[in-house]
Parts: C-alpha cells; sequence; structure tokens
C-alpha cells in the first residue's frame, strides 16, 4: 500500500496543476503560454490569387500586344480579346479562356465581323471611351461568347495606348496618322460614290487602303506634315470601275504632304494629285 501511494503522489500533483493552469489563465500560471499569434491572415499563404485583375489594370504580366495582331479589352468584368492567327478572348473576372481559328473576316458597313462556333466579333469603327479613364479608341467591339455579350473598345497594334487627337480646326497642322481610321470622301476633288468601299487605314508603319476596289498596302514614315509610302502592294480584283483606283494609287506611289482642312479632315497631295479624307 505504502508504495502504490507514493505512485500516486506525482500524480495526483499533476492533475493539481492542471487545474491550475486552466483555471486560473491570468494568474501566476503563465497561460496563455505565449503571446496569442491573432487569425491567421487570409487568404493563407499559399492560397491562388484572385482571378480579379488589381486597380490599375492591365498590369505587367497581361499579354504585350504583338504586331499584326488586333487588340480589344473592356470591363466589368475585364476581359481581353486579341484576333491574329487565333481569336483568343480572356474573361478575367470569372477566369474564363475561349480560343477559335481566326476565320475569314466579313467586311460590313461599319467595320469587321468574326463569326466562329462560339466567338462573334463585331467592330464597329467608332471612337470609343473604356469608361474607367480618358482614353479613347479607334474602335467600339462587342463580342458575343457562348451567347453572353461583352462591351468594350479596341484598335490595331496597341489598342490599350490613346488615339492621337485631332488637330485643332484650320491649324494647318498634320495630325499623327498611326492608329487612325479615314473615310475617302474625294480624289482629285471628285467626290467618291457611295457604292463601294473608300477607306485609308494607318497602323504601326503599316497603311492599307481601298479606294472603291482592290485592297492596298505598304510601309509608311511620317515626318511632320510628310508622308512617304513605300512599295504598293494590291490584290487584282478587275472592277467595273478602275478610275479610283489607279488616281488614289498614283498619289500614294509619291511623296506627299499631310495638310490639316478641319476637325477630323485632311487631304494628303503629292505631284500626282491628292486625296481628301475624314476620320472615322
Amino acid at each position: 500500500m505504502r508504495i502504490l501511494a507514493i505512485a500516486l503522489l506525482p500524480l495526483a500533483f499533476a492533475v493539481s496543476a492542471c487545474d491550475t493552469m486552466y483555471n486560473d489563465p491570468y494568474g501566476q500560471s503563465g497561460y496563455p503560454p505565449a503571446p496569442y499569434p491573432g487569425p491567421e491572415p487570409y487568404p493563407p499563404q499559399g492560397y491562388p490569387p484572385q482571378p480579379y485583375p488589381p486597380q490599375g489594370y492591365p498590369e505587367p504580366g497581361y499579354p504585350a500586344p504583338v504586331p499584326g495582331e488586333y487588340r480589344a479589352q473592356g470591363t466589368e468584368p475585364f476581359w481581353d480579346l486579341t484576333i491574329g492567327r487565333d481569336m483568343v478572348f480572356t474573361d478575367r473576372g470569372n477566369g474564363l479562356v475561349v480560343s477559335q481559328p481566326t476565320p475569314q473576316v466579313i467586311v460590313g458597313v461599319a467595320g469587321e465581323i468574326y463569326r466562329t462556333q462560339r466567338l462573334e466579333v463585331n467592330i464597329v469603327h467608332a471612337r470609343c471611351n473604356d469608361g474607367m479613364s480618358d482614353r479613347a479608341y479607334p474602335d467600339t467591339v462587342q463580342v458575343h461568347v457562348d451567347g453572353r455579350l461583352y462591351r468594350g473598345c479596341g484598335g490595331g497594334g496597341d489598342a490599350l495606348a490613346p488615339i492621337p487627337p485631332a488637330p485643332p480646326v484650320g491649324s494647318g497642322i498634320a495630325p499623327p496618322l498611326d492608329r487612325t481610321r479615314w473615310t475617302v470622301v474625294a480624289i482629285n476633288n471628285r467626290p467618291t460614290p457611295r457604292q463601294g468601299e473608300f477607306m485609308m487605314e494607318f497602323d504601326a508603319g503599316r497603311l492599307s487602303a481601298k479606294f472603291g476596289c482592290n485592297g492596298i498596302g505598304a510601309g509608311y514614315t511620317q515626318t511632320g506634315t510628310t508622308l512617304d509610302a513605300g512599295a504598293l502592294i494590291a490584290t487584282r480584283m478587275a472592277c467595273p470601275d478602275m478610275s479610283w483606283e489607279t488616281q488614289g494609287s498614283a498619289v500614294l506611289d509619291q511623296v506627299m504632304q499631310v495638310n490639316a482642312l478641319a476637325a477630323n479632315r485632311i487631304s494628303l497631295t503629292s505631284s500626282a494629285g491628292s486625296i481628301e479624307l475624314i476620320r472615322r
């Protein structure tokens, strides 16, 4: 019996100590043994980042513009679209990515249309503001993704950069032409007909034009009021009236002077004649 009593004595002391520690947290027991670390920070370390872009979208890490690609984007939710070999749409607010091979473009009255099984892109050549800043873009863009409509702004090359403003009325100052689209309203002072497409576009050192018939493309450089197009490349479709294209191409084939006639109205003049344009 003595041996048993001796063995139970440390056990009783331990139970007593435990009772003191847990029932006297603010006494001399020292409970809690260490400062309470506080709640675990949220989200826990290692938790996947939220798909929503941080303030100041877009941040470094978003796809950089690629020459020749078309870019568009929108907000609420944040989304972006690239059109190159493929059309790639990303809804960053919902973590949705849809990629489809780029189809044959449909040239409409107001712009271009791309249609695939899951994506339909409607580009309207009308100035657009993103609603979150004072940036302006050359195009208004609507994207249908699996039946859901997204609205935003776009433009060739770096669509995130604002397009240059139009020159003041009657200033005579040539506007920078990069990332601009124009309707051709006259060639050699002769008003263009309503039938057919008469347009010019300048984007990242490349110009494209239509004077009612074939598509025309070339590289170009602009230095102040001087515009110099490189070798012209054109499709070879035969059209009923080739005079507009013949005269317009002749103007582009020479060094031109850019003249601001009024707000959003310019003329390109060379030794071969003139082209008058109104900004879209």
